[in-house]
């Protein structure tokens, strides 16, 4: 993923967002005709998060893999 310096959810990043326990994970994604909503809930555990610098965080694809898959999760 390339560096987002706006907040635009059609630019066609994805913004993940991380529920406060961390066990529930939001993506939202623009397609180029709809903003796509996914979520995802570990039973057990929590997503491990990185470390965010300035507000902001760029993920590899391999490092959002891993985030979804929940692996690493504690």
């Amino acid at each position: 993923m390339s560096h987002c310096s706006c907040s635009d959810p059609y630019s066609g990043h994805m913004f993940l967002f991380r529920g406060k326990q961390g066990g529930y994970l939001k993506v939202l994604y623009y397609d180029g005709s709809d903003l796509c909503p996914f979520a995802k809930r570990l039973e057990r555990g929590k997503f491990v998060w990185p470390s965010i610098v300035d507000a902001a965080l760029t993920l590899t694809p391999a490092q959002l893999a891993l985030l979804i898959e929940g692996a690493g999760s504690t």
